[in-house]
């Protein structure tokens, strides 16, 4: 029936990527390509010995030939043949009876039966010991972790119903082909190879094997911190080898050719020249600027107010530090948020920036997937979601979410497929007065761990415990210098913006917020532009409806009202092109340009104002937050001084920062009573600087996680290797539209893109609403159905209020 072992289900039995021998033969050879071209870059981003590099890539080799050895096994290979299109040539019908017999599920997941077969099968053991300079059970840990589900909770678990035995085809042609001949040439293995039979394992000789497993290795010395990073280094190389060594065969590309191209694209010398020229026109870098720009130590941290042209002082930095100048390698660019929803808005603006930019963020590759927004759920393995990850080895500047870098420290999929980008980057992490505990913990940890990585940390609110963490880490730990800017821009920094109105009497109830929308009336009917924050979605949206009403009693037309948040379908935030090949204005840019407009406006949003958003206005309206989040806010209000001053900023301007209470998610007691110290503490202030703030918030910030509490799933699992959550969870998820099918198609026609490549423009994050684990599914988004969830192009997605 076995004609041929096959790795994967294929619609062509001429698609020799999908058999056995290919599938392993294609792993390999990414394995050796990437190792090929970055292995140096890996050690010296991570710090490993140069002594250590045969074995290091030896031992990567022998994972990735060992990898799916356990797939030549009867259950498997039902499941495959019985899913694959293109064998009607094939009788399947004793594989079905047999794959009906046992549940149609199999006994043991494959990745587990290599490590039974390299480990506890005598003959193959002793001859897989004799590789030259590869350690064999490093290899056999990376070979079973490689779809990040080896638990020891759950590797034993053997399904009820899937029989008494397995039959495992040791002696198959295609499995004496790896063994025979690949083994033999490619891996020095003697010639002299061993023959396993052929044979049925009971289900209690499994059962015994795992056992012998897991006793053998909890039975090891446990790695010290360098060898740890050394066995987490492999794994990560085997993980990426198979994504590439899966996703370019089945999309018809040579690994040989794609991997060196892609892994090439860094920034060179003139990339960010042409951004920074772009950014600053006629103006000179300002001198915090050129501070940041001119550091000679690979970590720089900088506390700068916002609006001070930290964006611009990054690139600047990056010029240096990424683009082969000044003894360094050239290097990718990852910019990082703290949520999806701030990537997504940095992405945008960014994108929307320089057309230098936009080209430096648009992908090399046929395989047109968006790092970022393409809806994968955390534990899907789809080729579509694979291929998402692809995007981060195939641009030169990579906007994300945090998650996308430090979810290496906890094992998470995506960073793990985009290890070889990582690898050969240079990191900014901006907003980092965001972080969560787990968020920061990741940070101390990630900086430890990639001690050759140029990083630059920027926020306009570092705690003084967020600061000395940091510089004990890279000081003390890793016996470097750092460079620490406390100070941005002086004279924006210094000069009085703002007073404080707080009304803690106002609750978020929006029968209770009549006063607030008198004053926001009052404003526009002064001809200013207002912003209103509240801290969810719903609120939002409910907010947004009463203040049309208040505006339409107002009769001006002339003024811009707008509601803007998470929960629009991407394209609908972005832009996108008509049926009629007309430019469509995303939310972003109706935001710029309400306020950039002569006429008052209103917007009402979320914390998606909070980062990259460059707009200044006359009054904000912002419900209680903590500490950190009012600050950003703040720096949406009388953010543009240059216009009133633009030499020595002379001309004060205060504007009034009306603040209410909130009560309830997604904040915590104990980050909301920051924001209330620190708006308790200015109320009475005639006018604040952005250096009052800074200075009052250092006092009233949140205890850090110690050192000794910081846990990395990816540095100390050793032999087990699973996912472990970066942060808290959350109650969102991304979906597409029931009602929009119908339109994803026309449009993938239209835009001459595969259904799937289309659906990212469509897809929309929601909320958990009841019954969503029913709902049918488009390969990785689920499909919410229009009972249950409600969307328009004005206000976004809604649940249905039956």
């Amino acid at each position: 029936m076995f004609e041929r072992l096959l790795a994967k289900s294929t619609n062509s039995v001429t698609c020799t990527s999908a058999t056995f021998t290919g599938h392993i033969w294609a792993v390999y050879k990414s394995t050796k390509t990437i190792i090929a071209e970055i292995g140096d870059r890996i050690f010296q981003q991570l710090g490993l010995a140069a002594e250590d590099r045969k074995r290091f890539e030896r031992t990567v080799e022998l994972a990735a030939y060992l990898h799916d050895w356990g797939k030549a096994n009867q259950h498997f290979q039902e499941m495959v043949y019985l899913k694959s299109k293109g064998l009607a040539h094939v009788d399947l019908t004793k594989g079905k009876k047999s794959w009906r017999s046992h549940g149609q599920r199999q006994m043991i997941r494959h990745e587990v039966l290599s490590g039974i077969l390299a480990l506890q099968v005598p003959e193959f053991r002793e001859w897989l010991s004799q590789i030259p300079d590869a350690d064999l059970i490093v290899a056999v840990w990376a070979a079973m972790g490689h779809h990040l589900k080896l638990d020891a909770n759950k590797i034993d678990g053997f399904p009820n119903g899937t029989g008494a035995s397995l039959k495992v085809f040791t002696s198959h042609e295609d499995f004496e082909l790896v063994t025979k001949k690949m083994g033999v040439k490619y891996l020095g293995l003697p010639a002299s190879v061993p023959t396993v039979p052929t044979r049925d394992w009971s289900r209690e000789e499994l059962e015994r094997a795992i056992a012998n497993l897991t006793k053998e290795f909890g039975s090891l010395e446990k790695r010290n911190e360098y060898e740890q990073r050394f066995i987490a280094t492999v794994k990560a190389t085997v993980i990426a080898a198979d994504l590439a060594g899966s996703a370019l065969t089945e999309q018809g590309e040579d690994i040989k050719t794609w991997i060196p191209k892609m892994l090439k694209l860094v920034l060179e010398p003139g990339d960010l020249h042409n951004v920074l020229q772009e950014k600053l026109g006629d103006r000179k870098l300002r001198s915090f600027q050129e501070e940041i720009a001119n550091t000679n130590h690979r970590v720089t941290l900088v506390k700068a107010g916002c609006g001070t042209g930290k964006t611009i002082a990054a690139y600047a930095w990056a010029q240096k530090w990424a683009t082969g100048n000044s003894n360094q390698s050239a290097r990718k660019l990852f910019f990082c948020y703290p949520t999806t929803g701030t990537a997504t808005q940095g992405f945008i603006d960014y994108a929307n920036g320089s057309d230098t930019e936009s080209a430096l963020m648009h992908s090399r590759s046929d395989l047109d997937r968006e790092l970022l927004f393409s809806g994968e759920q955390d534990d899907s393995e789809s080729i579509d979601a694979r291929l998402s990850s692809l995007q981060a080895w195939t641009k030169k500047i990579v906007v994300c979410t945090v998650d996308t870098v430090l979810g290496l420290m906890q094992n998470n999929r995506r960073p793990l497929y985009a290890f070889p980008a990582l690898m050969q980057a240079a990191f900014v992490f901006d907003e980092v007065h965001a972080y969560d505990d787990r968020l920061f913990g990741a940070l101390l940890k990630f900086l430890k761990t990639c001690r050759g990585a140029p990083i630059l940390l920027m926020s306009a609110s570092f705690s003084e415990e967020q600061k000395e963490a940091i510089q004990n880490i890279i000081e003390e730990d890793l016996n470097e210098g750092i460079n620490i800017l406390d100070k941005g821009y002086q004279p924006l920094e210094e000069i009085k913006r703002y007073k404080f109105d707080y009304r803690p009497d106002i609750d978020s109830k929006i029968e209770n917020l009549q006063p607030l929308f008198e004053a926001v009336t009052q404003a526009l009917e002064r001809g200013e532009k207002v912003l209103w924050v509240t801290n969810s979605v719903q609120s939002c949206i409910d907010i947004y409806r009463k203040a049309k009403e208040y505006i339409a009693k107002l009769d001006d037309p002339n003024i811009k009202h707008l509601i803007y948040h998470s929960r629009f379908r991407y394209r609908d935030r972005a832009g996108y092109i008509d049926k009629k090949g007309v430019k469509q204005l995303g939310k972003h840019e109706q935001v710029i340009q309400a306020f950039d407009s002569a006429v008052p406006c209103l917007v009402i949003t979320t914390q998606v104002c909070e980062m990259s958003l460059d707009l200044s206005a006359d009054l904000l309206v912002t419900a209680m937050a903590p500490a950190a989040a009012l600050i950003q806010r703040l720096g949406r209000l009388n953010r543009k001084l240059e216009e009133y001053a633009p030499e020595q900023f002379r001309v004060e301007k205060i504007c009034t920062a009306i603040f209410y209470a909130w009560d309830g998610m997604p904040y915590t007691n104990e980050e909301m009573r920051t924001g209330i110290r620190l708006v308790e503490a200015l109320n009475d202030y005639d006018a604040i600087s952005q250096e009052d703030l800074a200075s009052t918030a250092k006092e009233i910030a949140l205890p850090i996680p110690k050192k000794e509490d910081i846990s990395s799933a990816w540095l100390e699992l050793d032999w087990e290797n699973y996912p472990v959550p970066l942060r808290e969870g959350g109650g969102t998820i991304t979906v597409l539209l029931e009602d929009d099918m119908a339109a994803i198609k026309e449009a993938s026609q239209a835009n001459q893109k595969s259904f799937m490549q289309e659906t990212q423009a469509w897809s929309v994050p929601i909320r958990l609403v009841k019954g969503w684990e029913t709902w049918k599914r488009c390969k990785f988004y689920l499909r919410a159905p229009g009972d249950a969830v409600q969307y328009s192009e004005e206000m976004g997605a809604e649940p249905c209020r039956h």
